[in-house]
């Protein structure tokens, strides 16, 4: 198990859920109402951290009432909008828990769930207890449509950095991959102390923190479903992905690459990972270059790397193909 900072001590008896909250009041009473009915096993506390990262509507306002009626709920603000990982840093500066786990403002959970995973961890000495997660919608956010790793073998799942990484990008079906998760933590698994995500990333945070802790040797298991209602909805974070965003994507899989110590089988989900990241990247440059009718910016879409530059090329001569054929419209395409 990775040693933690030696000036650091968590409390292991409290489990803390972090919440960052931007702009969603539609939403964040019904995820509080979930989060403050979480039935904790007995010798635990269970606390409620809520960060608002510069909202402009009257979620905050939602949140602080919550803090000011229960007493194991705490309301924060950011100095400024900084993402969800900023916001979760932030959220546990202020505890000693010693486990967390990340919950999305606009999602549910069953009263028994986090108390169940906390019992799995402790009967398993596990770092990172995961459940499958249940996937519903906006327009019935307590239906169940399927499960996130629909083909998950039965049963408790050891979750190692190859499995994790290699389900965690270019899935079949979206919303799939793994680093979508909402994992239970143990806070002393995480060598870099009490600010465990990397916070200049506002889209793939939680993959880049999971890979992390488990290259370092954290010890983790994906079960079955506890009681997690992944709700999906348009216009979030994950639909909003750019060239920016695919960048730093691939700067953090470089980053992960050149890890010592790293297993065959890592290294090469790693690689895989990147290489993707990397058509991605190259064809979102292009698409956005395409879009501003920047020839200059379309060039550094053949810069990032040869795969990708090739992978540019091949969509921009379909795009050309099509065009020519009238059997669709020219566009620089985009990875599967």
């Amino acid at each position: 198990m990775p040693a933690e900072p030696a000036q650091t001590t968590y409390d292991e008896t409290k489990v803390a859920i972090i919440i960052p909250l931007y702009n969603d009041e539609v939403n964040i009473a019904r995820a509080l109402e979930s989060a403050v009915a979480q039935k904790p096993p007995e010798g635990i506390r269970f606390e409620v951290l809520v960060v608002d990262d510069g909202s402009k509507d009257a979620g905050p306002e939602i949140a602080e009432d919550y803090a000011r009626r229960f007493d194991n709920v705490t309301f924060l603000r950011m100095e400024q909008n900084g993402g969800p990982a900023a916001a979760r840093n932030r959220a546990l500066r202020e505890t000693d828990a010693g486990w967390f786990t990340p919950f999305d403002s606009d999602d549910m959970m069953l009263p028994e769930r986090i108390g169940a995973l906390l019992q799995k961890a402790q009967a398993g000495d596990f770092d990172i207890v995961a459940d499958n997660l249940l996937i519903s919608s906006t327009s019935a956010p307590e239906t169940v449509s399927r499960h996130l790793w629909p083909d998950k073998p039965p049963g408790d799942v050891p979750l190692s950095t190859e499995l994790f990484v290699n389900r965690s990008y270019a899935a079949e079906m979206a919303r799939t991959e793994l680093g979508f998760l909402k994992p239970l933590i143990r806070r002393r698994a995480v060598k870099c102390g009490a600010e465990p995500y990397q916070p200049d990333l506002r889209f793939g945070e939680d993959f880049e923190l999971y890979a992390r802790l488990l290259a370092d040797g954290a010890k983790a298991v994906l079960t079955e479903p506890e009681g997690y209602l992944f709700v999906v909805r348009e216009g979030s974070a994950s639909h909003r992905q750019g060239a920016a965003d695919h960048r730093k994507l691939a700067l953090m899989g470089r980053k992960l690459l050149k890890r010592e110590g790293l297993a065959p089988a890592e290294k090469a989900a790693f690689s895989g990972f990147t290489r993707y990241c990397e058509r991605e990247w190259a064809a979102w440059t292009a698409i956005e270059a395409i879009r501003e009718k920047n020839p200059v910016n379309l060039m550094k879409a053949f810069t990032i790397s040869a795969p990708a530059g090739l992978h540019v090329a091949g969509n921009l001569l379909k795009a050309v193909g099509a065009k020519l054929t009238g059997s669709g419209r020219p566009t620089a395409g985009r990875s599967a």
